[in-house]
This record gives C-alpha cells, sequence and structure tokens, in this order.
C-alpha cells in the first residue's frame, strides 16, 4: 500500500492553484499530536503506523495515499470495519471549510454509476490538526486517476471518449439534477477509472467544500469566473455542462486549456472573445471533440448543450451548429484606467477591478452614452441614468453612496454575474460560503455586511428578468438577512446570517469551535465537555451559540432573543440562556449533563430572586443543586419557571403589601397623632363638666322652687 502511495503521486500543479495544504485548518504546519489520540492497530496489516476508529472505520494516521486527493483534500488510508474487501480510504476535510450537506445526505451509501462511492461521512478528532473535523469515507476507484504527474497517463482514445467519459458523466448529472442537486467539482483532474481496463470514467468528490471551490478558473462559465472560489456558488445543470465540455477540451488537448495563461488574462480572453473561440484560438482540439465542446461552452447559458443534444451527439447525429458565443461588442471601447472594454460583462469586470477610477466614467455619463450608442442598449443605460438619480438623493455619506452606484452599475452592465462591492466578488447562492470564508480566514464578516446593509443582493434579485424558481426561493432566504445584520444583540447579526444560509457550518464559539459542532443535537455534549472547566462568571451562550440555536432548532426561540437584548436585566438574561438549553435538551438530549447542569446552576442566582418569599427562595436554592446533580436542564428551568408557583408568590407578595400598608397606616395614625388627641380628650372634658354644672345648677334650683312652694 504505501509502495502504490509512493508511485502515484497527484499532479498538485494540474489542480487549482488556490488548494491549500491541509497540514492544519486552513494550511500551514502541522499541529502538534497528543499521544492520548491514537490506538496502535490491533493486528499487522502492512502500515506500520498508528491508527483511530471512526464509527465504522478504521484510519491510518500516518499512511497517506496522495493518488486519492481530491481538491484541498488529503487521502488517508483506511479499513472498513463491517467489510473485508479493503478497498476503503479516508478523505479528511478542512474545518474551516463548509461542506455541502445536501450532497452528503444524499450521496452516502448510494450507488450512482459514474461517480464514486460515499460510504459514510463523520465528525471525529483528526490529531494532525488538533480538533475535530468531517471525514468522508470512498470506495477507491478500481482504477486509479485518469491525469497524474508522473507522465504516464493513460490516455483515452478519442473514439472512445463518448463512451469511457460522456455516458458516465452524464448519468452523474441526471441523477443529482433530478434531485436539484448540482456537483460543481467536475474536471479531468477529479476523474478516475472505474475498472482496471479504462472502459469507464468515474467522478471524484464533490461534497468536502464549498462547491466549485477547487474547480481551475478556466472550468468557470464567464458569469461566475469573477467569483472568489469560495463564492462561486451552487450553480445549475448549465455549470455543470459547461465544466463537462472544458473536460473533453482538457482530455482531447492532453493538458489543461490556457494553461499557460493567468488567471486575468484567462477571463480577459473569455470575456473578448468567448469560451470557445477562446479555447479554439489557442488550443487544437481533435475534430471528433470540436462539435460538443463548442456546444457546451456556449457562454449564453439558454444556448448551450442540454441532455438531447448530448443524446443526439452519441447517437452519431449531428446538431444544429451553435452560431456565435461572443457578447455584442460595441464599435467603440469605453476605457477605464488606461484599458478598453468593448463588451458590458467584460467592463462589469473592468469596473470591479478599478473602484476608484471607474466612478468619473459613470458619474459624467460616459458609461451612458457608450451603452446607447456602442450597443445600442437603451435599458441598460436608462437602468444607469435611474441609479445616478438615486445617488443624489444619497444623503450625508457620500462616500456609501457612491460606493452603493458602483455596485450597482456592475450589476446593471453583467446582471448574471456575481455581486462585486469593493473587493468582495460572489455569487448570489456563494454569499453564505464567501461570509463563512472571511471569518475564519481573518478577513471578518464586514464585507458581506456592507453588501447585505446597502441592499446590493436586493438590487441583483431586482434585475433578473422573468421568473425563475430557483431565484425566487434565493430570495426568500435574503430576505431577513438585512434586518439580522442590523440587529446588533446576541442571536442575530452576521452569526445569524451565516448559520441561516450555510447548511454545513459548524458552530464558530470560541467554546466549542473545535468540537465541530453542525447539527443541533452535537451542540449539548460539546457544550457539556466545555463546561468541565468553564470560568464561574461566564455565560454557556455566547452569540454564535444563539444563532446557531435560532437557526437550527425547530422551536421558535425569538422570545428569548428578545430578553437577552438587555443583559443588564439579570434575572431575563439568565432565564431565557436557561430556557433555550433547557428546550435543546428537551428536543434533542442528551438527557444527562451534569457539568453543563451545574454551570448552569451557578448562573441561576438572578433568576431565583424574582421570588419575594424567603422561604420559597431558600427551598429552590436548596432544590437547585441536587438537580444539577441530575444533570437535567429542563428540571432546572421549571425550577424557576413554575407558572403557578410564581403566580402563588405574587399573589401572597401582593396581600402581604396590603396587610403591611394598613397596619403601617394604623402604626402612623397612632404616632403621628396623639397632641391631637389630648387637645380633644380636654374640650370634651371641658364641655362635659360645663354640661354637668348647668344640670347640677338646673336641679339645685327646681329643687329650692319646691321647697319654697310647699
Amino acid at each position: 500500500m504505501a509502495e502504490q502511495a509512493e508511485d502515484q503521486v497527484q499532479d498538485a500543479s494540474s489542480d487549482a492553484g488556490q488548494e491549500p495544504e491541509m497540514d492544519r485548518p486552513g494550511g500551514g504546519a502541522p499541529a502538534q499530536e497528543p499521544a492520548a489520540a491514537f490506538t496502535e492497530p490491533a493486528e499487522d496489516i502492512g502500515t506500520g503506523g498508528k491508527s483511530l476508529e471512526i464509527g465504522n472505520f478504521r484510519v491510518f494516521t500516518d499512511l497517506r495515499l496522495p493518488e486519492f486527493d481530491m481538491g484541498h483534500c488529503k487521502a488517508y488510508a483506511a479499513d472498513s470495519l463491517s467489510r473485508s474487501d479493503g478497498r476503503v480510504f479516508a478523505l479528511v476535510t478542512d474545518p474551516v471549510l463548509p461542506t455541502r450537506y445536501d450532497l452528503l445526505r444524499f450521496l452516502a451509501g448510494v450507488h450512482i454509476g459514474g461517480q464514486i462511492d460515499l460510504l459514510d461521512h463523520d465528525v471525529a478528532y483528526w490529531p494532525p490538526f488538533g480538533r475535530k473535523t468531517m471525514v468522508l469515507f470512498y470506495e477507491k476507484p478500481k482504477g486509479g486517476r485518469v491525469i497524474i504527474a508522473s507522465g504516464k497517463n493513460r490516455s483515452i482514445d478519442e473514439q472512445d471518449i463518448a463512451s469511457v467519459v460522456v455516458e458516465p458523466l452524464m448519468n452523474v448529472l441526471q441523477a443529482l439534477s433530478e434531485k436539484g442537486l448540482t456537483h460543481r467539482s467536475i474536471r479531468a483532474t477529479n476523474l478516475f477509472f472505474a475498472d482496471a481496463e479504462g472502459g469507464a470514467v468515474i467522478l471524484g468528490d464533490c461534497a468536502s467544500g464549498p462547491p466549485g471551490f477547487d474547480q481551475p478558473l478556466v472550468y468557470e462559465t464567464a458569469a461566475r469566473m469573477a467569483s472568489e472560489p469560495a463564492g462561486r456558488g451552487v450553480g445549475t445543470l448549465a455549470d455543470d455542462l459547461y465544466a463537462l465540455g472544458m473536460t473533453l477540451a482538457e482530455l482531447g488537448i492532453g493538458r489543461r486549456p490556457l494553461a499557460k495563461m493567468s488567471d486575468q488574462e484567462i477571463m480577459d480572453i473569455k470575456l473578448s472573445k468567448g469560451s470557445f473561440q477562446a479555447v479554439a484560438s489557442q488550443e487544437k482540439l481533435p475534430l471528433v471533440l470540436i462539435e460538443p465542446v463548442r456546444g457546451l461552452l456556449s457562454d449564453n447559458a439558454d444556448e448551450r448543450w442540454g441532455f438531447s443534444e448530448l443524446h443526439a451527439w452519441l447517437d452519431g447525429r449531428r446538431t444544429k451548429p451553435q452560431q456565435g458565443n461572443t457578447e455584442k461588442r460595441a464599435a467603440r471601447s469605453q476605457n477605464i484606467s488606461g484599458k478598453d472594454y468593448y463588451t458590458v460583462r467584460s467592463l462589469a469586470q473592468g469596473v470591479s477591478k478599478n473602484w476608484v477610477n471607474a466612478l468619473a466614467p459613470l458619474r459624467d455619463g460616459s458609461v451612458e452614452i457608450w451603452l446607447r450608442r456602442g450597443l445600442g442598449d437603451n435599458d441598460r443605460a436608462k437602468a444607469l441614468s435611474d441609479a445616478m438619480r438615486q445617488l443624489q438623493w444619497g444623503g450625508s455619506d457620500k462616500r456609501a453612496a457612491e460606493d452603493v452606484l458602483i455596485a450597482r452599475s456592475i450589476i446593471i452592465l453583467d446582471p448574471k454575474g456575481p455581486i462585486r462591492f469593493k473587493g468582495f466578488s460572489a455569487m448570489i447562492d456563494g454569499l453564505g460560503n464567501m461570509l463563512s470564508y472571511d471569518v475564519q480566514h481573518g478577513r471578518g464578516p464586514q464585507r458581506f455586511s456592507d453588501v447585505v446593509a446597502r441592499e446590493i443582493p436586493s438590487f441583483w434579485f431586482g434585475r433578473q428578468e422573468g421568473f425563475n424558481p430557483d431565484i425566487h426561493k434565493l430570495q426568500q432566504v435574503y430576505k431577513n438577512l438585512r434586518y439580522y445584520v442590523q440587529q446588533k444583540s446576541a442571536g442575530y447579526g452576521y452569526e445569524r446570517c451565516l448559520y441561516s444560509m450555510v447548511r454545513n457550518q459548524h458552530c464558530l464559539s470560541p467554546m466549542i469551535e473545535k468540537e465541530y459542532v453542525v447539527d443541533i443535537g452535537q451542540l449539548l455534549p460539546a457544550l457539556e465537555k466545555f463546561a468541565e472547566n468553564a470560568a464561574d462568571e461566564s455565560w454557556p451562550v455566547d452569540r454564535h451559540i444563539a444563532a446557531f440555536i435560532a437557526s437550527r432548532l425547530e422551536d421558535d426561540v425569538e422570545g428569548q432573543l428578545m430578553a437577552m437584548q438587555n443583559p443588564s436585566d439579570e434575572v431575563e438574561y439568565s432565564r431565557a440562556i436557561i430556557s433555550m438549553l433547557a428546550i435543546v435538551q428537551w428536543r434533542h438530549g442528551p438527557d444527562n449533563l451534569q457539568n453543563l447542569s451545574h454551570w448552569v446552576a451557578r448562573l441561576m442566582e438572578p433568576a431565583v430572586k424574582v421570588f419575594h418569599s424567603k422561604a420559597r427562595r431558600e427551598r429552590i436554592e436548596t432544590e437547585i443543586p441536587k438537580l444539577a446533580k441530575r444533570g437535567n436542564l429542563v428540571e432546572l428551568y421549571n425550577l424557576i419557571n413554575d407558572e403557578q408557583e410564581r403566580r402563588k408568590d405574587q399573589s401572597e407578595f401582593v396581600e402581604a403589601v396590603a396587610e403591611y400598608s394598613e397596619a403601617e397606616s394604623e402604626v402612623f395614625d397612632l404616632e403621628s397623632s396623639g397632641s391631637a388627641r389630648l387637645e380633644m380628650a380636654e374640650t370634651v372634658g371641658q364641655q362635659a363638666a360645663a354640661f354637668a354644672s348647668t344640670m347640677i345648677a338646673l336641679l339645685t334650683v327646681s329643687a329650692l322652687f319646691l321647697m319654697h312652694m310647699f
């Protein structure tokens, strides 16, 4: 096995130029390998190295298989613990690049003719990285790689390309398109022979990273090649068919088309001449491949060959030849920074590459006049004029308004192309992966936030013609992004955008980032591990975890997020955090989270203060350690959120307040009215004495009168 790894070395230079080294996440030097993470092989299988078990597989971490490297990912020897044929290898993904969730779910355990078999995938600790990542397990192709660096390439006869290459790849594309999926990794260097005789090829991995990330620029359509690799987007079947056409060209020529040109030169020649003419003018295509390559490399997606044209070609029937493949050229050029441009798409790219200098010809109307007179394109000219008028109402932030004008002008010129804003460039369906790349590679979220806050995606949607269900679906996804970006509290911001758009994005909270938490069910076990050494004053929910829960959980937690907007309100803030974690445990488990429960218990003091009764607080404080020991967050939350107890406590409190108020009033009356009572008593006494004296006098006079009479 080791000898085979030495004999077949992958041609790194023949694959995507942007591939990083995978000795650590994102490339670079390897991390220290903890010895405890390894186990020695139970038996000598010829590897002589260390291994670890991942699910139903055993991976040998020091036995590389470079002949099975795919794109930016490295391959390692592996054994299946449930099967004995030994034709398995492990492909280790880069943890700072999201994998493709939709394809992993569809391809795992399914055999599709023409596609390498994905046996399984799992998240596991990878010692060279010092953290967890996604590991994919593939069945080894029996015939090896089609293109290798040693010069021992097994050429495919021109007459056999239809059966050996086109038919298997069409089968893959049809299977994926039926599910609404795309491959986005079709290229000659990602082809393997399905058998030792070379009777058919199979496609390699397509799920280990962002779509199109490993594609050489020449393989990307004129619309998508201006995007940064991470932002090229999922694309459509038409993008895969274009890549198939370039694959046929490379196999027919024997090397990558336009390989001697730089990326910028490739873009320039494809934009000026059209994709097919760019290749045909520089390379010698076999006659048998000219027709399918011309049809598949059409820059107009509506005119590009589809399955019906390919089937007709396979059956030997000639199809109607494509007419012009190039964009309409203006009679005169539009100059930007000393360079002449003759087509709207090339001008759009020129504007994006000369952001500051492009403002003047946009503002003075030069580009608008060029569109009207040079191309007769009044619709684009009017749209550009409208954008200029909106600039005049741009408010006090003149620089920001000018940036928006340039970004909108690029979309007007190239409505099918990427969103470009200063140095940012990504397709509308690649914005999420571009954000993920920026955040994890040191650029931060600001570029993405600027694009969304200035409503550039909304303008892009507004420039699309006709109804496209894929575009409509994307528009629904982006509807809430601006609101998320504008909110500053936990659970919103760029973090909410990231987890909402990238389904396989692992949680980037510093507490659990190395645990590679992709599914909501993995969250609490990761926090349980972190809770072993968590600081007493720290909270188990930060901005990333709050946004991750809000995006992944089926339940609505907007109420809890609203309560978290004011951290100074310790009672509501703590209750909101405990509530979110309790819901996650209730939905996804596990049942016992002792470390996390004790961590939460230490933070429950503010929530306990909500009760007025001292006896009740003491009882709850006594119950908290008991429930924490059982590891059940739901019980802890119910303890402080028992509505019946809270209503009873509130009712008793109101009664106590009323009784206290009445007693205090009586005391006040007694204490504050003593002198008045003395005065009143003296007055009453004087009145009583006067009355008594009067009565006595009357009685005496009456008695004397009677005595005198008788």
